[in-house]
């Protein structure tokens, strides 16, 4: 059998615990598959199309580690790589640029994993879902054409964050089942979230993203526990207070509570009237709809990052100190959705800026700890001078006196 994810342009080979995830482009070689198989290959990925009704150019394979990407497997197996490939894109969506028009970005859909016979199969059966049950059907191959979802067809290079889906395997062999349950709960109500698909409505994918974090934090179903427990997990080197923020609401009592906290307390207060059926929100909100979505997308990689650090399964990187650092002022910026006024070029973007803002910041710490390590060492060095001029003239005038 094949695994494979058609709409997965993958830039690398990437190994997620037991399975690889590996390039596919037409016409090119496959491990240690013949010619034959390769043909086998590209005509079964042949039934999936580009939006102009090519057969896509470039996939991904998933495979079992020691084994080829064609071969039997158990439904154990089979359902562990739907496991870790959850993770990989978990990892994805983490490394992606926002508000960067030719940055790296995919969505969850990217990752759709299909799973189709190889030997000796002229037809590929498709089951699709029905309230009442599921429907078979089965096509020759050649007369078969799927799609790629029009979401998924401007993703031109997957990059997957390969040390964090280290960390992420890290805590699923060290966990217990019920605390991987709830770490794999939230990462997929995360995905789940994050499809880019037109048909997802965003209210749906609002109560997604306060599952991904009431799960991930073990919190009660209450906007104040969850708020203090993600304010008090994800800490920037300068927090933006209440009493100084440019966003203000009379909700807000705590003239020292950080704005972070108040976000999250808005955006999980709101959850209550989607998930209870309503499709608008009678409650004053600080952030739009749009901002707060964004806000969380940001948010929740942010925590699981700080959370595999505080137990050294992983070291956090420069760029997520940055946007550690950067999302609080960005959230307390007033239309951080558009362009800024003085705009400086096509790529130039309010979060664009609060980061460069904090790499500047950085790069200064760096330089003022190497400045402060030279003279400590250079005050070492003086002292150890002085220390051994004082011996020799002591020395001197011993010499002297006898």
């Amino acid at each position: 059998m094949l695994l494979f994810m058609p709409w997965c342009p993958i830039d690398q080979r990437y190994e997620v615990g037991d399975v690889e995830i590996i390039p596919f482009a037409r016409d090119a070689a496959i491990g240690d598959l013949d010619e034959d198989r390769i043909r086998r290959v590209n005509s079964i990925l042949a039934s999936y199309k580009t939006i102009e009704g090519n057969p896509v150019p470039r996939a991904a394979l998933v495979r079992h580690r020691n084994k080829s990407a064609i071969d039997d497997l158990a439904d154990d197996e089979i359902d562990l790589a739907y496991d870790l490939v959850t993770l990989a894109c978990f990892s994805a969506l983490s490394a992606r640029d926002y508000f960067s028009p030719i940055g790296k970005y995919c969505n969850s859909e990217s990752f759709t994993l299909y799973v189709q016979e190889f030997e000796g199969a002229e037809f590929t059966a498709l089951t699709t879902r029905r309230r009442d049950g599921s429907l078979l059907n089965a096509w020759p191959l050649d007369g078969i054409a799927i799609n790629v979802p029009l979401h998924c067809h401007a993703t031109r290079d997957v990059t997957i964050d390969a040390d964090l889906t280290a960390g992420l395997l890290g805590q699923f062999i060290e966990s217990d089942d019920a605390e991987w349950g709830q770490w794999q709960n939230a990462i997929s109500c995360f995905n789940q979230a994050n499809t880019d698909s037109d048909s997802f409505r965003y209210q749906v994918e609002w109560v997604l993203l306060c599952s991904a974090f009431e799960h991930f934090l073990d919190a009660r179903a209450n906007a104040a526990d969850v708020a203090t427990r993600f304010a008090n997990d994800v800490i920037p080197t300068n927090e933006v207070v209440v009493r100084g923020a440019r966003r203000r609401s009379q909700l807000w009592r705590e003239e020292n509570q950080s704005v972070r906290y108040e976000w999250m307390r808005e955006f999980y207060r709101v959850r209550g009237a989607f998930a209870h059926g309503r499709l608008n929100a009678q409650q004053p909100m600080v952030w739009t709809p749009r901002e707060h979505l964004i806000l969380a997308t940001i948010a929740f990689p942010l925590l699981v990052k700080a959370q595999l650090a505080r137990s050294g399964r992983y070291k956090l990187s420069r760029e997520d100190q940055v946007q550690r650092n950067a999302f609080e002022g960005f959230a307390d910026t007033p239309d951080f959705l558009n362009v800024p006024a003085d705009q400086q070029g096509g790529l130039d973007s309010t979060w664009r800026r609060f980061c460069q803002e904090e790499r500047r910041r950085l790069r200064l710490a760096d330089a003022m700890q190497a400045y402060e390590e030279i003279a400590r060492q250079r005050d070492i060095e003086e002292q150890a001078a002085e220390s051994s001029a004082i011996e020799e003239q002591a020395t001197e005038s011993s010499a002297e006196e006898r």
